[in-house]
């Protein structure tokens, strides 16, 4: 079996990070563009009542968007609900606040949450009842971008202590490029 060639696994790592771009843009945007759109018409719609204050502001604990057949498909909350996966509920692992996103039969397929028992900020893409990407902030700033699919993954890691990237696939390491110590990495940042 021939292995890539250098050239050849920096090219696919270079078109990986433009699709990550773009799939992290596009998810971010139209995530960010659909909140805004939710609370305006929310704001639009609602009368003054006692969750308001005098300046207008709506104060909520959650909005749900539903379809036209009533399922599910946005939740603004804080907390969220636990996830559905095909009618099922099951145990996240702790509660989370921000947008989730359902499909059509009402299953969990991702959200931009941040978590009471972590203090990051997470924006996940699921097939039904798995997840595939994961785009992590944590408070002082490392960030982290998986993507993975079995035993075929993308990890990205960036953060203090340098920048970390694994390629797998088929369970196989393709590419490893360690996170470099801070003596290591010498005066440029």
């Amino acid at each position: 079996m021939n292995s890539p060639s250098q050239s050849q696994v920096g090219e696919s790592v270079r078109q990986l990070e433009r699709r990550v771009r773009h799939l992290t843009w596009g998810a971010g945007s139209l995530i960010a563009l659909m909140v805004v759109i939710l609370v305006g018409l929310t704001a639009l719609r609602a009368k003054p009542n006692p969750g308001s204050d005098a300046a207008g502001i709506l104060r909520v604990h959650g909005l749900v968007v539903v379809d036209e057949n009533g399922t599910e498909r946005v939740w603004i909350g804080a907390p969220l609900p636990e996830p559905l996966i095909l009618g099922k509920r099951f145990p996240r692992g702790g509660n989370v606040s921000g947008v989730m996103l359902y499909d059509d039969e009402g299953n969990e397929r991702g959200g931009y949450v941040t978590s009471d028992d972590f203090p990051n900020v997470f924006l996940t893409l699921d097939s039904l009842g798995k997840q595939h990407v994961l785009f992590l902030a944590e408070p002082q700033g490392d960030t982290a971008l998986w993507l993975w699919n079995g035993e075929n993954a993308f990890r990205l890691n960036v953060g203090e202590e340098g920048v970390g990237l694994k390629i797998s696939s088929n369970g196989e390491t393709v590419l490893e490029v360690p996170k470099a110590k801070p003596e290591e990495r010498g005066g440029d940042r």
